[in-house]
């Protein structure tokens, strides 16, 4: 009885191989953001969007397994920190990419389609030429936001800043920052209100004013700035539940808005991030975790082509058949041979173990996993996948069984003993020889005892000859040897007489 013995990564790492992944994913990460992006603003389908962002972190992640694999990283743990650490500026950096598009479609183009007197002062030219420039700079430094009248859909488009500074109760000026829009001095406002005459909110703001657009370089070293932006775009929202692309309506007096947004867009952003983190961290790790050879200095190997090693399942139906198989293998390696093989002739069976392995250059160390494999639909090929035991060593000769159960050639290079083949020479020849043995033996026998009873026959043979043929010989007249040819037997009867 063996009891399992699984592998475990020995946690060395390459500093230089280290730094190369992280930065590697970094750049990867942010040149694959901006097509992602793109791609989700185009595609209209949920679904098809889900998988687009499962694909997205799975590229980054095969990345960093790619430079795993090449400088032989085999610390899951520290390739997992750096995956995750890598990720999380990643994810930043889609934010950025996501918010400027969001500012290109949604913010500029409609900026520059309003009056910019009418959008920022909420008057005409003639109107604040006619009220004087002073007077309307007075009006917005002295009068409190909550003066103001707003609708209820009004209040929606307020940032989060405004929203703070409306419970405050601040100046007009304050509340929409006007120090940006018209400039921290009274000669300076009273320039830029007259310069604001014909010209459009964008070409005002962005042109005139020198203000600085929310490109992706602006907001990765505006972090507060973009966390802003993110938090105004959750209040509209930019999509309904029926489509992935941009519904957002330029006209903000619209008293209608389908868009997903508050908690329940909170929720979904939450979900893309798990979507993106999960599969570049399971890849890296995988990769990490894989068994390192280290007499060899290399990843393990698989054979190809990859035999198959089906078992049938011998708790089939037995919703703990699982554990209970695991239980016995873990304390006990060799029970897996005491399953019956699952042969192509036998076909599919509902239920099954499948086992695989990686080894070393001389397979003098071998990792062994099975999985347990249910079919839930055969029509569709459909099926349940469960990994029962992972990367369990095993030697050379349970390699050699394992190929011998199924009538596999054992593999070249491989020096372990076929333990299979020789309990059946032990098990099955017996009879066989003793079926083959007893007539040799009854043979020998037979010719041992022709050989001894031959010549006793033939001499007794030759003396039963002998005593028959003696006596019809040409010497009558002889008795015993005495000559009785001149005995008168005549003579004899008269006398008894």
């Amino acid at each position: 009885m063996r009891q399992a013995q699984t592998y475990k990564p020995s946690n060395t790492f390459s500093f230089v191989g280290f730094i190369l992944m992280f930065v590697s994913m970094l750049i990867s990460g942010a040149l694959l953001s901006w097509l992602y992006v793109v791609l989700q603003a185009v595609i209209p389908f949920i679904y098809l969007c889900i998988l687009i962002t499962i694909g997205f972190g799975a590229a980054i992640g095969g990345i960093g397994a790619l430079f795993v694999k090449v400088y032989k990283i085999r610390h899951p743990g520290l390739a997992i920190a750096a995956t995750l650490i890598a990720m999380f500026f990643v994810y930043i950096f889609h934010w950025c990419v996501y918010v400027s598009r969001d500012y290109d479609k949604n913010v500029y183009d409609y900026m520059k389609t309003q009056n910019a007197a009418n959008y920022y002062i909420g008057a005409s030219d003639s109107e604040i030429e006619a009220d004087g420039y002073e007077t309307i700079i007075a009006y917005l430094k002295n009068t409190s936001i909550t003066r103001l009248t707003f609708t209820s859909r009004e209040k929606e488009y307020f940032t989060s800043k405004q929203e703070s500074d409306y419970k405050k109760g601040v100046s007009v000026w304050d509340f929409y920052e006007f120090d940006k829009v018209l400039g921290t001095t009274n000669e300076e406002a009273v320039a830029s209100l007259k310069a604001m005459k014909g010209k459009n909110a964008y070409t005002f703001y962005y042109e005139y004013r020198n203000q600085p657009k929310h490109t992706i370089g602006y907001l990765l070293v505006h972090p507060g700035d973009l966390w802003e932006d993110i938090r105004d775009i959750n209040k509209v929202g930019r999509w309904t539940m029926r489509s992935s692309r941009s519904s957002f309506s330029s006209n903000r007096n619209s008293t209608t808005n389908n868009n997903v947004n508050g908690i329940m867009l909170w929720i979904t952003w939450f979900g893309e991030l798990l979507l993106m983190f999960i599969p570049a961290a399971a890849i890296v790790y995988y990769k990490a975790a894989t068994p390192f050879i280290e007499q060899d200095n290399d990843w393990a190997l698989t054979d190809k082509p990859r035999l198959s090693f089906k078992f049938i399942d011998p708790y089939p139906g037995n919703n703990s058949g699982e554990k209970q198989f695991k239980t016995i293998f873990m304390n006990d390696i060799d029970s897996l041979f005491s399953l019956q093989p699952l042969m192509p002739q036998m076909g599919q069976l509902n239920t099954m173990y499948i086992v695989s392995y990686c080894h070393s250059r001389n397979y003098s160390e071998n990792y062994l996993s099975i999985n347990h494999i249910r079919i839930t639909n055969a029509k569709n090929n459909q099926r349940a996948t469960s990994n029962i035991v992972k990367n369990v060593l095993v030697d050379a000769d349970y390699i050699a069984t394992l190929h011998g159960m199924f009538n596999y050639a054992v593999p070249a290079g491989c020096p372990g003993t076929n333990r299979f083949a020789q309990q059946q020479a032990q098990a099955e020849p017996q009879p066989q020889q003793q079926a083959y043995q007893q007539p040799q033996q009854q043979a020998y026998q037979q010719s041992q005892q022709q050989a001894y009873e031959q010549p006793q026959q033939q001499a007794y043979e030759q003396s039963q000859q002998q005593a028959y043929e003696q006596p019809t010989a040409d010497n009558s007249g002889d008795m015993d040897g005495i000559d009785t040819s001149n005995i008168d037997l005549s003579s004899l009867d008269n006398t008894n007489q």
